[in-house]
């Protein structure tokens, strides 16, 4: 979405089903915590995770939701490098939450968790990077303020991946 702004809106609903469904398993998942006795990992580990990832799609969304609300046309390239880095980052959130409940599959695990951390951290720098462009090279003060904004909410989803991760290492830490 963040490379073509033609269909920008369209994006952002889909984007906002998709948190919105976020939030309909967060609540299911922990609902299902408060009623089953015997759980994989500490219930405090579940509802953790739980919670973390919905604040991954929260981050995510409000990014988003920027973009239109600031009628943002065009994105710079370092906005882009972002959204890239957020993407990889879901994908290996993706492998470490699938790997946890498979004891064979926790090395996998927490090398996600290792490159999550990697992604997150370049992140900073791009952010760093990209607001220095913007202070630097931008002439409108409302486009500065709108643009700072979106970049922060993206890199925002970055960490909140990054919380993920830590609370994986933790549940894998406690399972050894």
């Amino acid at each position: 979405m963040a490379g073509d702004l033609t269909s920008v809106r369209a994006g952002v609903e889909q984007l906002k089903e998709l948190e919105h469904e976020g939030d309909r398993l967060t609540h299911l998942t922990l609902d299902k915590l408060n009623t089953t006795f015997i759980t994989p990992f500490d219930r405090e580990d579940i509802h953790t995770l739980a919670t973390r990832l919905d604040d991954i799609l929260d981050a995510t969304d409000a990014a988003g939701q920027r973009l239109v609300v600031y009628r943002i046309t065009k994105v710079p390239p370092k906005f882009l490098e972002l959204a890239d880095l957020l993407v990889e980052s879901a994908k290996e959130v993706q492998k470490a939450v699938l790997a946890l409940p498979d004891r064979k599959k926790l090395t996998s695990a927490i090398t996600s968790c290792v490159e999550i951390n990697r992604l997150e951290n370049e992140a900073d720098v791009v952010l760093r990077e990209a607001l220095g462009d913007l202070f630097d090279n931008a002439h409108d003060a409302i486009e500065v303020v709108k643009l700072k904004d979106l970049f922060s909410f993206l890199e925002e989803a970055t960490d909140r991946c990054e919380d993920v991760a830590n609370v994986i290492e933790t549940i894998i830490m406690k399972g050894s």
